[in-house]
């Protein structure tokens, strides 16, 4: 079985504390953690300075003594690389696939955020072990204007691509059900967990509804 079809399951927790300033990023993956997330991704948007990415990520790293996880970073592939993390995930403004792989080489898992159907059908074709697709519903973590692919496109890249679909943006407990049957691997989420009173406690529901959940017959 390739690795990314065991890894990319369940609840994706992305570690960006946009939401919850008062948190950093450490202290968030610990909470992921805590309540059973075992695919996290770090996610510093605008943070320049490398070598707090690098304390970052080496932190999160140490979790691993006492939590099995899969750890990928966002756009950071030489880091990631570096503190021996599980994965780097980029997009179209970042290192390329093909140049990502040469530097991570083939233990490394490798991640592509695309924004429709043809890029995320491109993504596979170049080598991504996985893809995020979204937006699927409207969410603050991207510009107005970012485009919404909805649940029918993302029904369509399932059946398509042989690689796992991470599903992407707008994603909470209301619409969850409607996600999962479009036969994605995981959802990843940002706002829905780290804006929860109980951010642990979030985790554990999301673990177990996607755990518990089963795709209706004939799907």
């Amino acid at each position: 079985m390739d690795p990314a079809n065991s890894l990319i399951k369940g609840p994706y927790a992305i570690v960006d504390n946009t939401y919850c300033p008062q948190t950093d990023h450490v202290a968030l993956a610990h909470l992921f953690l805590k309540g059973g997330a075992r695919l996290l991704q770090l996610r510093m948007k605008g943070e320049r300075d490398l070598k707090k990415i690098t304390r970052t990520v080496s932190a999160i790293m140490e979790f691993k003594k006492a939590y099995d996880f899969t750890f990928i970073v966002n756009d950071h592939a030489a880091v990631a690389r570096e503190i021996g993390a599980d994965g780097e995930h980029g997009g179209a403004d970042d290192l390329p696939i093909q140049e990502a792989r040469v530097l991570l080489g083939k233990g490394f898992l490798i991640g592509y955020s695309a924004h429709s159907i043809e890029e995320a059908l491109e993504a596979e074709r170049r080598g991504a072990d996985y893809v995020a697709f979204g937006a699927i519903f409207p969410t603050r973590t991207k510009p107005v204007g970012h485009p919404v692919q909805g649940l029918e496109k993302l029904r369509e890249l399932v059946k398509k691509t042989a690689i796992p679909v991470v599903a992407i943006g707008g994603i909470h407990r209301k619409n969850l059900h409607q996600v999962l049957e479009t036969g994605v691997a995981s959802v990843a989420m940002i706002g829905a967990l780290t804006q929860a009173q109980d951010v642990t406690e979030e985790v554990k529901w999301y673990c177990q509804a996607i755990k518990s959940f089963s795709l209706p017959r004939g799907t």
